[in-house]
């Protein structure tokens, strides 16, 4: 099931009521998902936070936040490069004598190294002892889509007695709010995501009602090409499964792996796709169906705590909404979790209630986990992710 909401309310369910996973995206402003970074705003945030520093680090495109935050132009920096943005004052470039042309131009002092003697000694100069500084670190790895500062770097920095805590706020903060546009591209996607899914299941009874089958290979298929026609891309092809093949969450048929979808089967269809076009956000939804007149018990049964579970995951967001308090994103899932569980379906549930969603399907802001992870991130205004429990019993 897929809601948008203004401000962390949900008053505009009707608008975007899909099925059983959600998306929440809680209205608030921003400064979208540019690659430029308002310097002002994040020394406030800096200072806000009592960090001293935001130190950026890349080697050879391996942080890819560093990449996304920093425009690089199309070059390709070979060596180690480093930018610190102090809380007060002015940023330093620290980066190789042989890469001064390539680099772009950005705000703050140069300073270049050659030897890796005089790359410690510039460090030395940037980072003072006793600094609280953020990097792209995760403790225990535990967000690993803002993890990419190696260990030995780490080392090198806590060296001249520096604390190192995580920029996974930062990064949420300035990279994943989505802006008016955003959220309009989010909106666009989804309602062309519900059209599709709706040919999708007609076509089933169709073929159903003509021939009597049809595989998931088929279906999948003229997913795929009602994406080309709409001028939509994703980084995957969609997922269609009947019965058992639904009980594994990434599934993919294929031209020589398909099963045949018969009258009495369950079918899930799971698509997600954007416009083909720079700063388009991704929709992502997940429908089940059940190819006859009058579904079993069971399949009733499953969606029903499914769904039940999905809506404490959004009443805990309304109420905290309404009380004015901040949720955690592993206190959404802990949740939806705890309804499944009480209904007995616990061990049938082994994946987090959600991800972050933006230009990319999963995106690097919070994820809706206390099972894979213990994601610790607020939900702050403009974030866009999916509630999207499983219940996946060996039958479907």
């Amino acid at each position: 099931m897929m809601y948008i909401a203004n401000g962390g309310t949900t008053n505009d369910r009707s608008l975007s009521r899909t099925g059983v996973g959600t998306e929440f995206y809680a209205n608030g402003g921003g400064n979208g998902m540019s690659l430029q970074l308002n310097l002002r705003d994040v020394q406030k945030y800096l200072q806000q936070q009592k960090l001293d520093g935001w130190l950026i680090y890349d080697f050879a495109g391996l942080n890819k936040v560093a990449l996304e935050i920093i425009d690089l132009g199309g070059h390709f920096i070979s060596r180690r490069w480093f930018y610190y943005i102090p809380a007060q004052g002015e940023p330093v470039l620290l980066l190789h004598k042989i890469e001064t042309t390539n680099f772009p131009a950005i705000a703050g002092k140069q300073v270049t190294y050659a030897g890796r003697h005089e790359l410690v000694a510039r460090l030395g100069d940037i980072i003072r002892k006793g600094s609280r500084i953020a990097m792209e670190y995760s403790p225990e790895n535990a967000i690993p889509t803002v993890s990419y500062v190696d260990a030995g770097t780490f080392e090198l920095i806590r060296q001249f007695g520096a604390e190192i805590v995580s920029s996974a706020n930062l990064v949420q903060y300035f990279t994943c709010r989505l802006d008016d546009e955003g959220l309009a591209s989010h909106k666009r996607a989804v309602t062309a995501l519900h059209d599709i899914q709706a040919e999708a299941f007609r076509l089933i009874e169709s073929k159903l009602k003509s021939d009597g089958k049809v595989s998931e290979y088929a279906i999948q298929q003229f997913i795929t090409g009602r994406f080309r026609e709409h001028g939509f891309v994703s980084n995957s092809e969609p997922i269609v499964a009947r019965n058992g093949n639904a009980s594994n969450p990434h599934y993919s048929p294929s031209a020589h792996t398909t099963d045949i979808i018969r009258p009495g089967d369950c079918i899930l269809i799971d698509l997600w796709a954007k416009e083909d076009k720079p700063g388009a956000i991704y929709g992502d939804i997940t429908w089940c169906g059940f190819a006859g007149q009058n579904p079993p018990e069971q399949y009733v049964e499953i969606w029903t705590v499914a769904r039940d579970a999905r809506e404490a995951g959004l009443a805990l967001l309304q109420q905290a909404h309404d009380q004015g308090k901040t949720v955690q994103a592993f206190e959404i899932d802990a949740a939806v979790r705890a309804h499944i569980t009480e209904k007995g379906y616990g061990e049938y549930f082994f994946h987090r209630t959600g991800h972050s969603i933006g230009e990319d399907d999963h995106g690097k802001g919070a994820n809706i986990d206390d099972y894979e992870s213990k994601d610790l991130r607020d939900i702050i205004p403009g974030l866009l992710f999916s509630i999207e429990p499983g219940i996946y019993l060996p039958d479907f």
